[in-house]
């Protein structure tokens, strides 16, 4: 059975839970990063899923996947989300962090490098034996998938 329908119905609830969830990834760093690291793999998911037709027992794989490549993820983005406060409040002038600035700048980039490197991985296990309409298909969905989730994070007051 193809998942279109029920992705589809799955995802506007899924919307609409996430609208009403309070905070972002960068609210309560414990309680609303866990929720938004299982949104963000839930909607991957499903949207992956849709765009590749697959069935459940390929969705069900799929989630696996991406779940394991979240466990890597997570903690990149959590130390990003460290590096990234120090040099918040260095550009606000706070005298305390001017010190930690070139630091956290190597961090910084070290971490997004690293944070590119999974996401490569990631592609090249999902598209392994893919024909290459599914291949082009899949990185483009995962492309925008990636930017939907960077824009709901901002709106909802994360990074």
């Amino acid at each position: 059975m193809k998942t279109g329908t029920a992705v589809l119905a799955t995802m506007l609830l899924a919307g609409a839970a996430w609208a009403q969830a309070p905070g972002g990834p960068g609210d309560a760093p414990e309680v609303n990063s866990e929720q938004w690291e299982k949104r963000s793999v839930m909607m991957l998911t499903l949207t992956l899923s849709d765009a590749l037709g697959l069935d459940d027992a390929g969705t069900l794989k799929l989630r696996s996947q991406l779940t394991r490549f979240e466990g890597r993820r997570a903690p990149l983005r959590r130390q990003l989300l460290e590096q990234t406060q120090i040099l918040r409040r260095a550009a606000k002038g706070d005298t305390t962090a001017f010190g930690q600035v070139d630091g956290a700048i190597e961090k910084v980039l070290a971490l997004k490098a690293q944070l590119d490197q999974t996401d490569r991985d990631l592609f090249a296990e999902l598209s392994a034996g893919l024909p290459p309409q599914k291949k082009a298909q899949l990185a483009l969905v995962m492309a925008r998938a990636h930017q939907k989730l960077r824009e709901m994070a901002h709106a909802k007051g994360g990074r």
